[in-house]
């Protein structure tokens, strides 16, 4: 397709109706299996107009692409696209490179009206989404790039994620271990290593990590959700229960771990009636407990303590 002289708002590809398949997750037995990624992206391609439909134009239907224009007359580039091209590998994404020294590559330059160099156009479906001017720090080129594509740190975290939601604990706490080991201070890992301890059952190890964050983490809402609602998170990430009430109760449980307060009392008000003396009135426990989560003063505290007072005196 001929881009010269398009304007640049106007850049557009036609989109191919065929599509690649987008990256898998494989989940075998061996953590380091949730890490393994099939069909990689990652390579740095010279761009001419040759080559620019096929490695550009339609490779982006499939996922976005970075070009790069760069000249060797200005110092910055040089330095700039080698931290590109790592990134390119760490983050999984083709790095197309435009020589702004070459002459044949000149309707390119004026199709994407590059102002200045080094700059960065990220081609996503046909379309210029985005484009990065000059010369950024590595951590903010970084999390511009992270819009469209996922770092080894965000590939890592969502296959700790992916383990644990899918209640492979056992699997997750020794990656989080040795992440932890390298950055022992990453308040998202501790989470996420919290989160799997309380699934093994080690509620104490959970406690202690959840304690220790403030109000100035941004995750502080979660660990304290964790923390107060230590016990049901506990329950909540058992496997294979069985009984009747066994299982009214671990479901209630799980409603209240995802803060649905209201049903997860009706559960247990439920369960209390029905066996009052179960599991020695686990579900008037839980109520109490769920009571305190919410405050005196809370409308589901007044119309659930309500609820359970007339049950227990008829």
């Amino acid at each position: 397709m001929a881009l010269w002289g398009m304007r640049y708002e106007e850049f557009s590809i036609n989109r191919s109706k065929a599509r690649s398949a987008d990256l898998i997750t494989q989940r075998g037995n061996a953590p380091g299996s949730y890490l393994s990624i099939l069909c990689p992206m990652a390579k740095v391609v010279q761009i001419t107009s040759e080559n620019f439909e096929t490695e550009v134009a339609q490779a982006s239907e499939n996922r976005a692409v970075a070009v790069l224009f760069s000249s060797a007359e200005y110092p910055d580039c040089a330095p700039y696209s080698q931290l590109l091209g790592t990134l390119s590998t760490s983050m999984d994404f083709t790095l197309g490179v435009v020589s702004c020294d070459e002459r044949e590559n000149m309707q390119l330059i004026q199709a994407f009206r590059v102002r200045s160099v080094p700059e960065v156009h990220i081609v996503d479906k046909g379309q210029i989404a985005d484009v990065i001017q000059g010369v950024l720090p590595e951590a903010d080129l970084k999390k511009r790039l992270e819009k469209f594509f996922v770092s080894d740190e965000a590939r890592f975290q969502m296959a700790l994620e992916d383990a644990i939601a899918q209640k492979n604990f056992d699997q997750a706490l020794p990656m989080l271990d040795e992440a932890l080991a390298k950055n022992p201070d990453d308040k998202k890992l501790q989470l996420l290593w919290a989160k799997a301890s309380l699934g093994l059952g080690d509620t104490e190890k959970a406690k202690e990590v959840l304690s220790k964050f403030t109000e100035a983490d941004d995750q502080y809402r979660e660990a304290k959700s964790l923390l107060e609602l230590l016990d049901f998170h506990a329950e909540a990430a058992k496997k294979d229960v069985t009984g009747k009430e066994a299982v009214v109760y671990h479901e209630a449980c799980k409603l209240a771990c995802a803060e649905d307060f209201e049903s997860a009392l009706q559960a247990f008000l439920n369960l209390f009636v029905e066996a009052p003396e179960w599991n020695d009135g686990a579900a008037k426990k839980a109520m109490l407990t769920l009571f305190g989560v919410l405050g005196p003063k809370h409308e589901l505290t007044w119309k659930y303590r309500a609820k359970l007072n007339t049950m227990m005196f008829i």
